[in-house]
């Protein structure tokens, strides 16, 4: 087989390869089943002549119109799923909700393992007396907000005196 065409230019390479240009000039032809080129647009003719030709049997034909209008009736799904704007925002906010819901379990889990490395670290008389004024805190919530509600109330009476 050559690289060359007829006239000794180089033969582009999408064209098949025929018996005739890979005789020699003046010589006979070779023998055999030659390959003939269609062109795109008489095979897309005939693809489409053939899609486009309505079926005979009247079965078939049913099923085809159904079968189009499922796909209709999806592709009219998905545009009126593209349009709803409130619909997409409320989506993307319950995802969002599900990710940072995520990402606090894992911050909760984070500071527990913390909390155990720093409790094993501390000494055992600290850890008694952090456990017994948390104790003492929860059974007098009541004296304890009532002092935090008087400390604010004296540092706002402070604070108009001396602007005056």
């Amino acid at each position: 087989m050559t690289t060359q065409g007829p006239a000794g230019r180089p033969r582009a390479r999408h064209q098949p390869a025929s018996a005739e240009n890979d005789a020699e000039p003046g010589g006979p032809p070779e023998a055999g089943p030659r390959e003939t080129a269609v062109p795109a647009a008489a095979a897309g003719q005939d693809a489409g002549a053939a899609a486009a030709a309505p079926p005979d049997d009247p079965q078939q034909l049913a099923a085809e119109i159904e079968q189009t209008r499922e796909q209709l009736g999806e592709t009219v799904e998905q545009l009126a799923a593209k349009a709803d704007v409130k619909a997409r925002a409320q989506d993307k906010a319950s995802q969002l909700t599900e990710r940072l819901k995520d990402q606090a379990g894992q911050a909760r889990q984070q500071a527990a393992t913390a909390a155990a490395k720093i409790s094993k670290a501390t000494p055992e008389p600290v850890r008694r007396a952090a456990a017994q004024a948390a104790g003492t805190a929860r059974q007098r919530r009541m004296m304890l907000a009532a002092a935090i509600g008087a400390g604010v109330l004296a540092w706002t009476v402070i604070a108009r005196w001396r602007r005056r």
